[in-house]
Parts: C-alpha cells; structure tokens; sequence
C-alpha cells in the first residue's frame, strides 16, 4: 500500500510518500505511475524554492515547504489528486493529514 502523509501546521510544511500499491507488476502499476508522476512533479517544484527533497525507490519525502500562497496551493493540488485515487483504489494507497497548530 502506498501511505501519504501530509503535516499541516497552518500550512503545509511537509509531506511523505511510502510504499508501493501492489496493484500490478513493476512498469505495469498504474497507480504508482500516477502517484509518481504527479508527487515527483510537485516536490521538483518545491526543491526549486527551496523545499529539501528526500527519493529513493518507494520513499519520497519533502521537508521545509515554503509558506507562499503558490507553493501551497502546489502541495493542496497534490493532495486532492492523491484523494481522487484513493477514492478510486482504497485498497491501494492512504492519504492522511496530520494537523498541528502549535
């Protein structure tokens, strides 16, 4: 299963992806392909602005998310579209957030 976690602290300031969905074999994962394409795309955008970015294989994590207004409607965009394929494929993939306000 691929698990996503959000850490929302007014804004979000970090986020990590782990695992694999099993769905089908390697190359063949529609799923991961969808969740890699698009969470690849958004933490190389972060790291452009100064975000730090974590990949290896199964493990994505990006760290010190700016608070802009565009680099946080990025990582919401990203959100929402994890959301939709989990909708889709439960068994697959979880996203979660973890708010603190503190």
């Amino acid at each position: 299963m691929i698990k996503c976690t959000f850490f929302n602290r007014g804004f979000f300031e970090k986020f990590t992806i782990t695992g694999h969905s099993l769905f089908a074999e390697k190359g063949k994962d529609i799923i991961c392909a969808a969740v890699s394409t698009v969470a690849q795309h958004t933490a190389r955008f972060l790291e452009k602005k100064g975000a730090k970015v974590k990949i290896k294989d199964g493990f994505l994590d990006v760290e010190n998310i700016p608070s802009d207004e565009f680099s946080q409607i990025f990582v919401k965009e990203l959100l929402e579209t994890l959301r939709d394929l989990e909708d889709q494929y439960r068994k697959f993939i979880k996203v979660e957030v973890k708010n603190d306000e503190n």
